[in-house]
């Protein structure tokens, strides 16, 4: 073939692109057949070794971009095919040994919540192991098992779980990325610890309301305005969680909930419970976690941070006074905060049964990923 019909050569052999791997040296052979050009020739002409262009020729070394450059003043086709060529290859070598290594972890879908995963479109219905461990790797942005573990065996994040039960950790892995993945969806200001502490006084008041939908956003809004990220997740089979509070940079902060027993008044102690954790934790990029019976001091404070943001400390003797629901709707408007709130705290402190004065109480459902 004359040099000058080059430039359509190179176009066919710049869009070819096989399912399997092509060494680019058997396209360099075709080339030099092509131009009735010797290996001898081609290293004569680009000063290259005999033994590098028939290590080049029979794929034992790579094309590197200054080869690619004599290659081209050589023959006539141009470095960026042959760097194409070159990098493509490689592509190919390193998909197919991650196909091999993928095949010998498979065994780590057993641990993962996968049909739940399917179901929220997570993973899509593949058969083949070695391509939904290859999503699985994806959805929790790491590479390979080994940066799986690293990255999650051990969570940035304290999390409030069931006391009477064990959590799932890989569920309760994939709630927590869950949130991450929802919190990058919400702009937020550097945080402020002054500015977010204000955010809760308002918030209190936003338990008054009575329709998610509007509270929901209004919540949402008022904590990005002081750094912290609110995403609600509903709850991973298995995992157990209420809440989890952590920094997922140095000027943000995320607080994460599930409304798992979907009740209002549940829902805005974990709310205050994790800004408890955000409060104390501030600037700090992890914390430690909580996945024991016992409570740790600071799940205790938390706790009581919570409880007493919602009752004061000096209203809390009253509570023993409250013996029917119209007391503690009164009680609940002294306090500027939703009747429910009384009613689980009272069920909580045993001065009412656990059925008792539920009609006050407001359930909860996720309409969407993050709506309440």
């Amino acid at each position: 073939m004359m040099r000058e019909e080059m430039p359509d050569v190179t176009t066919a052999i710049g869009d070819f692109a096989p399912d399997y791997a092509i060494p680019p040296g058997a396209t360099l052979i075709e080339v030099l057949d092509d131009q009735g050009m010797s290996q001898s020739d081609l290293a004569r002409r680009t000063g290259l070794s005999k033994k590098h262009v028939s290590q080049i020729a029979n794929g034992r070394a790579a094309i590197s971009v200054d080869v690619a450059l004599k290659f081209e003043k050589a023959t006539g086709v141009p470095a960026h095919v042959w760097n194409n060529l070159e990098s493509r290859y490689r592509e190919r070598v390193a998909r197919a040994d991650e196909a091999t290594r993928l095949q010998k972890e498979v065994d780590l879908l057993d641990e993962m919540p996968i049909a739940e995963m399917v179901r929220r479109g997570l993973l899509t219905k593949r058969t083949k192991p070695a391509e939904r461990l290859r999503e699985v790797y994806a959805f929790f942005a790491v590479s390979d098992r080994n940066a799986l573990l690293a990255t999650w065996a051990t969570t940035l994040a304290e999390f409030r779980n069931s006391r009477s039960h064990k959590p799932d950790h890989w569920a309760a892995t994939v709630w927590l990325r869950l949130g991450e993945l929802s919190a990058s969806e919400i702009t937020t200001e550097p945080f402020n610890l002054g500015l977010f502490r204000s955010a809760l006084d308002k918030a209190r008041a936003l338990t008054t309301e009575t329709d998610p939908r509007s509270w929901h956003p209004k919540l949402v809004e008022l904590c990005a305005a002081s750094g912290v990220a609110v995403a609600v997740v509903d709850e991973v089979p298995g995992a157990r969680t209420h809440g989890a509070a952590r920094w997922l940079a140095p000027e943000k902060a995320l607080i994460q909930l599930s409304i798992r027993y979907r009740w209002s008044d549940i829902f805005w102690f974990s709310f205050f419970h994790e800004a408890k954790h955000v409060i104390d934790l501030s600037k700090r990029v992890a914390v430690l976690e909580y996945t024991g019976k016992v409570q740790s001091e600071a799940e205790q404070a938390a706790d009581k941070f919570a409880a007493d943001f919602l009752i004061p400390p000096e209203q809390r003797d009253r509570l023993c006074e409250i013996d029917t629901p119209a007391a503690a709707v009164r009680f609940a408007d002294v306090l500027g905060i939703h009747p429910g709130i009384v009613v689980g705290r009272l069920q909580h402190d045993g001065w009412w049964r656990h059925d008792q004065g539920n009609q006050l109480r407001q359930r909860l459902r996720l309409v969407e990923r993050a709506d309440v």
